[in-house]
């Protein structure tokens, strides 16, 4: 009994989880295809690197904030 309950457990931490990256996925899809379609142009990889530091800083703050 021990071991369904476990399974149990994994399988709804895993529907979760999933819903969790297709939620993800389509909201950046979304804005890929909203800056497609303004005609925007892509960014230079210096600038994709410096987004990327802001991004992850204000996570690790957000996150040491928290706890």
């Amino acid at each position: 009994m021990g071991a369904a309950i476990i399974i149990t457990i994994l399988v709804i931490a895993l529907i979760f989880t999933a819903s969790k990256w297709i939620k993800w996925k389509v909201a950046t899809l979304t804005m890929v295809y909203y800056i497609e379609k303004k005609q925007y142009k892509q960014p230079l990889d210096e600038e994709i690197k410096e987004c990327t530091g802001f991004v992850v800083q204000n996570m690790i703050k957000d996150f040491s904030r928290k706890h």
